[in-house]
């Protein structure tokens, strides 16, 4: 009889985790009707966040020693390897990947998503800033569209007779119906979070591309200065209606989309998903109307 009370603690213990500063995946996630849909996601989304976590602390990323580099690196490359012994149903100690090898045997997921968040996080040891706007959405193929592809094959997962969930989606279609919804909700993060990413890591992240801050006459340090002083000015104001543009292009693609998702997907499903996409509409307008001042108060929402 212990067993089954393990498992529990240790889908608890992911539910922690997962919904610590109460994402706003996590709260799309409740709605699905399912249990064991809704167990899967703390495992998988708790299995993702702790990696993510773990680089976003990384002080002064931007002057890491060669060693701590490669410590860092070894870090990413041995949370990967836990990924894949949960997968072979070998799980390393502890109960998050407890519970993530009892979901990875429940459902059939493809570890591409773990593979491209790796990418990501190894990226961010070895670079902690961004030149272009295609080094970003690079970055972004890890860091914030693996863990959406996750959550939309959990959208679309339905079980079979044999208990285990799958859908007939492919991973690339998967991937495609995803990408730029994923795009949008982290272009959405990413102007939302600019004062509070300046004190990640002591030394503070910035993850505009430098090639769109130059377009308006600014730099890293400007962004200092604007957080310092409480209040955006107009090159600041500018950047971010550009920034904010693409994320609505990225958006009306990502929403083309959306029609054969909910016909595959079970009622309560569609509705996670798309509460979900309508709360980054309503965050990027409340931006919008604030004129994307975000140095004054740090938005909550």
């Amino acid at each position: 009889m212990s067993a089954p009370l393990d498992l529990d603690a240790a889908y608890a213990a992911c539910e922690t985790l997962a919904g610590r500063d109460k994402p706003h995946l996590y709260a799309a996630a409740q709605l699905f009707e399912r249990p064991a849909v809704r167990r899967a996601f703390v495992a998988t989304y708790a299995s993702m966040r702790v990696i993510d976590d773990a680089i976003d602390g990384i002080p002064n990323r931007a002057s890491l020693t060669a060693d701590r580099r490669r410590s860092e690196l070894g870090r990413v490359a041995r949370w990967l390897e836990a990924v894949h012994a949960a997968r072979r149903g070998t799980p390393s100690p502890g109960p998050l990947w407890t519970a993530l090898a009892d979901t990875l045997a429940r459902f059939d997921f493809p570890l591409d998503p773990w593979r491209n968040l790796a990418e990501a996080m190894s990226a961010d040891v070895v670079t902690p800033s961004f030149r272009t706007w295609d080094e970003l959405r690079r970055y972004m193929h890890g860091a914030s569209v693996a863990p959406a592809v996750v959550f939309m094959y959990l959208v679309l997962m339905k079980p079979g007779a044999d208990g285990i969930f799958r859908t007939g989606w492919s991973y690339e279609r998967v991937l495609a119906a995803t990408e730029d919804l994923a795009v949008f909700c982290y272009c959405v993060h990413i102007l939302r979070d600019v004062a509070v990413d300046l004190t990640l890591g002591e030394s503070g992240l910035v993850y505009l591309p430098e090639e769109d801050l130059s377009r308006f006459g600014m730099e890293r340090d400007d962004l200092h200065r604007l957080r310092d002083a409480g209040v955006a000015d107009g090159a600041y104001r500018l950047l971010a209606r550009y920034e904010a543009q693409r994320a609505w292009e990225h958006l009306a693609r990502g929403r083309a989309r959306l029609p054969e998702i909910l016909a595959e997907a079970e009622p309560s499903n569609g509705r996670a998903l798309t509460i979900l996409i309508d709360t980054y509409v309503r965050i990027l307008g409340a931006l919008q109307e604030r004129e994307f001042d975000v140095f004054a108060t740090t938005p909550t929402a």
